[in-house]
């Protein structure tokens, strides 16, 4: 029999969530014979419960489990006493600490937990003496720090996952133990379709810290939740609560990072103050560059073996600071005098590194712009920071080279009204940095559907242009005023202009040749005039352009225009009843892009293959796809294809019923990229399936099926007469023979009809 029951473990007193994983490795790291275990991380972040759960997991594999709390201690010549003091059956009072612990240890099979220990930092050494003369000891130590022994086995204590989705946030360990302690204040509290977003950002907000999702569940004693989540703004302030059974640093948020604040030395706190200043996590070289100094990357192996900073398991070396500690680092970084100079450092950094990724497009390198996309936050931050300082020249030249970054991650629209803030600033010149930051703005007012406006700054731009001489750019100009017109219905008007632009730069690239970037602008006017041309009714020509477009990208390196180019190839590919073909390309690209963080790209391609499942007649698949790929009614441009998107929504509507249809959009609303790729797979796996014995067969003929789909998008006898080249009454007599065969009524059931079994059945 053990000792345990003359010396109980502390009490768990809540389950442990989220921390499986974790307890499997320290279980195991244990068993393998670990002699120094620390648990090692910021405050708050769950160290003692995970010490204490193991503590309880393993009591059965020594003589005794003991945990020695020495939070109160400050002096290292306490450790020893305290240790001796909580053996079982010991006189502590009458004998040398040190030989006692020793002799307990000899004699027994032991493991100590020793909980707070980065106070304490100098008596690491006497730790180290007192494994080498027990060497049956196992010691498990929680700290902020490391303690820099030879035979430490540091184990990093991760924040509890947060999902990235609503649908995830049941089995989300932070969500469990926010609604946990939301539960023990209010037992009605639930995860509700009106709760469950705003716990997900909030559990996001905290980034899964679990003292301060706690400390945030406290306050729903006093706010509704919507109003906790807009305290979160200033965590620091916001998030305290009175826990009489908790010492004065965990009973807020800011007691628990300014302990940890304390420890540090005034080298390591200056290094940890310019931290502040990046938006997101940073590379080495991004920190020496904005701080200045010599030793500072020094500092850094300080504060991450502290926990002030967390490296990343990215490829590249990147860190960053968790959210409770950045806001701590903010506040100290205002009384800094070296803060404005490490902000415009910041600003100037990024700013350099955007215009260097195209310079090096420009000479021939390969497009390598998802290299910047981890570091937006910062180049937003040195935005935001130039616009709020009135810096216009940095802040212009900033706006006119985001649209590389804008583009991918999907941000024209979500970014539209920082880029009219920077355009409020007063112009430092008419030039072309000027007019490269109205493109880009002109980018953002398409994507929030602002016509009148995108119109407007698009004649500014052609007056600039003129006004600079450059006829280049007054090209590319005229082709987006040409989409405006293919966005209202007058594709008429816009393939001329269209053409006329063409010729113009074709005759161009045979005078002097094109560079990468003009190669991907002459793409570009390839590709957009292809929605141009189905709209049209030639998809023949319309394939042309498109593929003609994917070889300029693919020679140019443009990875991102690649991928676009092949979801319009697919689209095209469908329009031309090349099914299989056309569901190749768009998987195809969605997988692609689904690796990368191409989200605009993913988007694209889920849209295509909405497209798709309407055609197979799978009306709920083509409702999720569209839904996953951002699709949203009220602000499409009415574009051929936004067009045949909404016509596809209102015919899945009239074929599912209104619940259903909500049921599929919001479903689709929720999946993650992952998921909406899977989606993606069925529908191609289905579509490549031949159709099951049995499937009756309504001897269609080839045009009929040909007709039927043109008619089931809902496309009028004239329109699918010009579609496929014939007579609006042999159309019509292609409609009433299919209306006999089928035993149908109307068009309304002729198209409910395709809709339900004119993929499986059509040849």
């Amino acid at each position: 029999m053990n000792g345990q029951a003359a010396n109980p473990l502390p009490a768990e007193l809540s389950p442990l969530l989220g921390r499986e994983r974790d307890l499997g490795e320290l279980t195991r790291l244990l068993g393998e014979g670990t002699r120094l275990l620390t648990l090692r991380g910021p405050g708050g972040i769950g160290k003692t419960a995970l010490a204490l759960r193991l503590a309880h997991a393993v009591r059965g594999n020594y003589d005794h489990v003991l945990f020695v709390d020495l939070s109160a201690l400050r002096a290292p010549g306490e450790v020893l006493p305290a240790i001796a003091a909580a053996l079982p059956g010991v006189e502590a009072a009458s004998r040398d600490p040190p030989a006692l612990v020793r002799e307990f240890a000899a004699r027994h099979r032991l493991l100590l937990v020793l909980d707070n220990f980065e106070q304490l930092l100098p008596a690491a050494r006497t730790l180290g003496e007192l494994l080498a003369r027990a060497p049956t000891l196992q010691l498990v130590v929680t700290s902020r720090a490391a303690l820099h022994l030879h035979d430490e086995r540091e184990y990093p204590v991760p924040p509890l996952p947060v999902p990235e989705r609503v649908p995830e946030a049941a089995s989300s360990p932070a969500v469990q133990l926010f609604v946990t302690r939301a539960r023990a204040l209010l037992p009605g509290f639930e995860l509700t379709p009106a709760t469950t977003p705003q716990v997900v950002r909030l559990c996001a907000l905290l980034e899964g810290v679990p003292l301060a999702l706690e400390l945030a569940a406290a306050r729903l004693r006093t706010y509704a939740l919507p109003d906790v989540l807009a305290g979160l703004e200033h965590p620091l302030r916001f998030l305290r609560e009175d826990f009489r059974d908790r010492p004065e640093r965990l009973r807020s948020l800011r007691a628990a990072v300014e302990w940890s604040y304390e420890l540090l030395d005034q080298g390591d706190r200056a290094v940890f103050e310019c931290c502040a200043v990046f938006g997101g996590s940073f590379t080495p070289g991004a920190l020496a560059a904005v701080h200045g100094g010599e030793e500072v990357l020094d500092h850094v192996d300080a504060l991450i073996e502290q926990s002030f900073l967390q490296r990343l398991g990215t490829p590249g070396t990147r860190w960053k600071l968790l959210q409770p500690l950045r806001e701590l680092a903010l506040e100290r970084l205002s009384g800094r005098p070296e803060a404005p100079t490490w902000r415009e450092r910041h600003a100037r950094h990024f700013l350099e590194e955007l215009e260097e990724g195209r310079r090096r497009f420009e000479q021939g390198q390969p497009d390598r712009r998802e290299d910047l996309l981890p570091d937006y936050p910062n180049m937003r931050a040195g935005l935001v920071w130039a616009v709020g300082e009135g810096r216009a020249d940095l802040a212009y030249r900033y706006l006119a080279q985001l649209g590389a970054v804008w583009l991918p991650l999907g941000l024209y629209a979500q970014e539209a009204p920082l880029a009219e803030r920077v355009l409020g600033l007063p112009s430092p010149g008419r030039d072309q940095v000027l007019l490269q930051a109205l493109e880009v703005s002109a980018q953002c007012l398409a994507a929030t559907g602002q016509t009148g406006a995108h119109e407007a700054r698009l004649r500014e731009i052609l007056e600039l242009c003129r006004e600079l001489g450059d006829e280049v750019s007054a090209g590319w100009t005229t082709a987006d005023l040409a989409l405006l017109h293919h966005a209202s219905g007058r594709s008429d008007l816009a393939w001329p202009m269209q053409q006329e632009v063409l010729r113009a730069q074709e005759a161009r690239r045979g005078e002097r040749g094109a560079d990468r970037v003009e190669q991907s602008q002459y793409a570009n006017l390839l590709l957009y005039a292809a929605p141009t041309l189905l709209d049209l009714g030639q998809p023949d020509l319309a394939l042309a352009y498109a593929t003609r477009a994917l070889e300029e990208y693919e020679a140019a390196g443009n990875a991102v225009f690649r991928l676009v180019a092949r979801v319009m190839v697919g689209v095209v590919l469908l329009h031309l009843g090349r099914r299989e073909e056309a569901g190749a390309r768009l998987l195809g690209a969605l997988h692609e892009a689904a690796g990368k963080p191409f989200r605009a790209v993913v988007d694209e391609a889920l849209r295509g293959l909405s497209l798709l499942a309407a055609e197979v007649g799978d009306p709920a698949a083509a409702v999720r796809l569209l839904a996953a790929g951002g699709f949203v009614p009220g602000e499409a441009s009415r574009g051929y294809l936004d067009r045949r998107h909404l016509g596809n929504l209102d015919r899945a509507r009239a074929v599912m019923g209104e619940a259903d249809f909500r049921d599929a959009w919001a479903s689709g609303s929720d999946l993650g990229p992952a998921e909406a790729v899977e989606q993606a797979d069925r529908l191609a796996r289905r579509l490549r399936a031949p159709p099951p014995d049995g499937t009756p067969r309504p001897g269609l003929t080839p045009r009929e099926w040909e007709v039927l789909r043109l008619v089931a998008q809902g496309h009028p006898d004239r329109r699918v007469a010009r579609l496929l080249g014939i007579s609006p009454v042999t159309v019509s007599k292609h409609v009433a023979n299919m209306l006999g065969k089928l035993a149908l009524h109307n068009r309304v059931e002729l198209t409910r009809w395709a809709m339900t079994h004119g993929g499986e059945d059509s040849p």
